[in-house]
């Protein structure tokens, strides 16, 4: 009888070795080359030269506006994460930075590392707020007063957690005067990227949310997808399937180069030869010509 629980218990934990192997190897990411953006990127947008930040990328559909549309907040792990309802949702709201210029519009600046979302946070009277941290902006400086009021999002705290959020959103009129009454969540996190910490805007606390919806708040969790595509939420199982691999940091200044400079380099290459041709000028003459390679025997020693 003895045996024959050893052998159970055996058979047990062997089982549960596997099961913890498993779900250790789905979560594991994989790291890539910074060349997965530009790949995955293209057919939905354009890759454009910036003369400061080098290549960027630009969806240009109409009235599109980052951590604004076709998506909405769930509460993970790693505190509140946007999920995009695009396809390339993956890559643009997770890595990088979003910035806004008249002659371009909005664009995106890719990035290495991963991030539930790069945006600051807003809260105050009934709304809660959030906005794109543009390139440039660390989380360690005020970044309230560094984003215009026009880029923040405000909706009604009960409707933070709400898929539906978007139909509640306040209209950016109104941004102004909600900014004077609202401050900074400086409530941070940290997350390992490439195995370096990475931190970034946590977003309100689930206390405080569930609080104001008076609603419970699931905590869901950030699932690795082996492949680019749409992030899919299953509620059933409250998970959040996304692809977030790691990006090879020597792979970044190589793609990042602007094409400027590139052709710059080589625009240096093609002075060099007519500077050289003018050394044959005098051949032309005879008695110059036989004096001078005596001279040039003596420079090559």
């Amino acid at each position: 009888m003895k045996k024959i629980i050893r052998l159970a218990l055996a058979v047990l934990l062997a089982t549960s070795g596997m099961v913890i192997a498993n779900k250790s190897e789905a979560q594991a990411n994989i790291t890539v080359s910074f060349s997965v953006f530009h790949d995955n990127l293209q057919t939905h947008g354009r890759w454009v030269n910036h003369p400061k930040y080098g290549q960027i990328w630009i969806y240009g559909q109409a009235g599109f506006i980052p951590y604004r549309t076709a998506g909405h907040w769930v509460y993970t792990q790693y505190g509140w994460t946007w999920v995009s309802d695009y396809d390339w949702g993956w890559a643009t709201f997770h890595y990088g930075r979003w910035a806004y210029e008249s002659n371009f519009g909005w664009f995106w600046v890719p990035g290495y590392e991963w991030s539930p979302a790069w945006v600051s946070w807003r809260t105050g009277g009934d709304y809660y707020g959030w906005a794109p941290l543009g390139p440039g902006l660390d989380i360690s400086v005020s970044v309230g007063s560094a984003i215009p009021a026009e880029r923040w999002v405000f909706v009604p705290r009960r409707y933070i957690s709400n898929p539906g959020a978007n139909h509640y959103y306040v209209s950016n009129t109104k941004n102004v005067t909600i900014i004077k009454n609202t401050t900074v969540i400086n409530n941070t996190n940290v997350t390992k990227v490439s195995n370096r910490n990475v931190t970034y805007f946590a977003g309100p606390k689930k206390e405080d949310v569930e609080r104001d919806t008076k609603a419970k708040v699931d905590v869901m969790d950030v699932r690795n997808d082996s492949k680019p595509g749409k992030v899919v939420v299953d509620n059933s199982r409250k998970t959040v399937n996304i692809y977030k691999p790691d990006i090879d940091e020597k792979t970044v200044n190589n793609n990042q180069k602007p094409e400027n400079n590139n052709n710059a380099n080589n625009n240096d290459k093609t002075k060099k030869p007519p500077a050289k041709q003018q050394n044959p000028k005098p051949k032309p003459k005879p008695k110059p010509s036989t004096e001078n390679k005596p001279n040039d025997k003596k420079n090559d020693r």
